[in-house]
């Protein structure tokens, strides 16, 4: 159990054999932008707006919604949607990051 998080809908499987994930599980895949890209991010807002289960298939799309330079570095307010394979909206927000430099 990755988010140690024990709550019974997240435990025992729907009349489908699905599990419920835990949404900040769920919430991680837009996070992992700033890995790939060398952003530290230090604001997240989320709306997670369906539930999501075992046998999901998730797709996020980000999109750069504002970039400023201040001091040296490049701010970016970043938002996002998830959807599932039903072209349903289960996670959508922003994340507010900086872009890291290692020169």
């Amino acid at each position: 159990d990755l988010a140690h998080y024990t709550g019974r809908h997240h435990e025992e499987e729907n009349q489908d054999g699905e599990v419920m994930i835990q949404g900040l599980l769920t919430a991680t895949l837009p996070t992992s932008l700033g890995g790939q890209y060398d952003l530290l991010v230090y604001q997240m807002h989320y709306n997670l707006t369906k539930p999501v289960y075992t046998g999901d298939h998730i797709v996020c799309r980000i999109q750069v919604d504002q970039a400023e330079e201040k001091r040296g570095r490049v701010y970016y307010k970043l938002g996002f949607s998830c959807k599932n394979q039903k072209d349903q909206e289960v996670l959508s927000g922003y994340l507010k990051a900086i872009e890291l430099n290692f020169d």
